[in-house]
């Protein structure tokens, strides 16, 4: 009996996995490519579009939110004036400057959904734009995003 316990050892030993390391996963594969539509250019932006999305959760207001956007302005109608970008985009690349904020004492009159003052928080942030699957365009950089879809 002492001599099976140790053949049976060395069998379940032979049978086991094997242990080494293997190879990192090939994800050559699961890297989209240019003709993906999560990274495709979008092309121009000139539009109207409803926000979808901040950050990545839907809109939580009692308010729609849009954007109107034309060859070189993205522009948010809020009260007290709303707000505007100037834009570059070069393929996935876009580039947001400030232009037009709220006027300050009218702010002060006034009550906005949280949601007007992270949109704009969001397209200050914004360094890449693409196509999402689902047709939509996503303006992302720094952490933030805002996805919209046409009107």
């Amino acid at each position: 009996m002492k001599k099976f316990i140790p053949l049976v050892c060395l069998a379940l030993l032979a049978c086991s996995p094997n242990r080494e390391p293997t190879s990192a996963p090939d994800t050559a594969q699961s890297t989209p490519t240019a003709n993906s539509p999560a990274t495709a250019p979008v092309g121009n932006l000139e539009g109207a579009y409803r926000v979808a999305g901040i950050d990545g959760a839907p809109i939580d207001a009692p308010i729609g939110l849009a954007l109107t956007v034309t060859d070189s302005r993205i522009v948010s109608d809020a009260a007290c004036g709303g707000f505007a970008w100037d834009y570059t985009l070069e393929g996935n690349a876009l580039a947001t400057t400030r232009v037009v904020s709220p006027a300050p004492d009218c702010l002060a009159r006034t009550s906005f959904p949280r949601a007007v003052f992270d949109l704009a928080a969001a397209i200050d942030a914004v360094s890449e734009a693409q196509r999402t699957p689902s047709n939509g365009i996503e303006l992302s950089g720094a952490g933030r995003s805002a996805t919209l879809y046409s009107q």
